[in-house]
């Protein structure tokens, strides 16, 4: 009788720089997505902070090929574009209440920048650390699946017997054959 082989996820692909340009990419994304969301609801959601940290860390799991250096990247990156989505979202609002276009508002980095200030509050802080949380969660889940992957495919190890795998010892019986 065989015994089962577990069953391990094939390694990740890409490389450092990949899933570094991936996740950032997925950090713009979120952050867009945060500002229209905010634009249209008139609500500052702080769930779609943790969906940010997911998609930047989801990329960097499927795209980083294990590097190891990619969580805590994966984290700072989901910060980025949780501040990214913020600072969009506030000047879309100040463009709106100017009547400025939001390019026009973003030439104006300080106005943008004091509107995030006075708005930010401490339950922000709590959804952008579940993101930068989730981008180094799943960004170390791709590094545990590349050393998992590597593991299976490397020989056996070599295993030092012990003692009752020495054979007889002096003065014991031949074995019957």
């Amino acid at each position: 009788m065989t015994e089962p082989v577990p069953a391990v996820a094939p390694p990740p692909g890409g490389s450092f720089g990949k899933g570094i340009a991936v996740a950032l990419v997925a950090a713009l994304a979120g952050a867009i997505g945060w500002a229209i969301i905010t634009a249209t609801s008139g609500y500052r959601i702080g769930l779609v902070a943790v969906g940010i940290g997911f998609l930047v860390g989801f990329a960097i799991e499927r795209f980083g090929g294990g590097d190891p250096k990619l969580p805590v990247a994966g984290a700072v990156i989901a910060l980025l574009g949780c501040l990214l989505g913020d600072l969009f979202a506030d000047a879309h609002v100040i463009a709106k209440n100017s009547h400025l276009g939001i390019v026009d508002e973003i030439r104006h980095p300080h106005d943008v920048w004091s509107a995030y200030t006075h708005a930010f509050r401490a339950f922000d802080a709590v959804f952008y650390a579940i993101a930068a949380y989730e981008g180094f969660r799943f960004g170390r889940r791709g590094v545990l699946r590349a050393q998992a992957a590597v593991a299976s495919h490397q020989p056996p190890s070599i295993e030092v017997p012990g003692p009752a795998a020495q054979g007889p010892a002096l003065g014991d019986p031949p074995a019957a054959p």
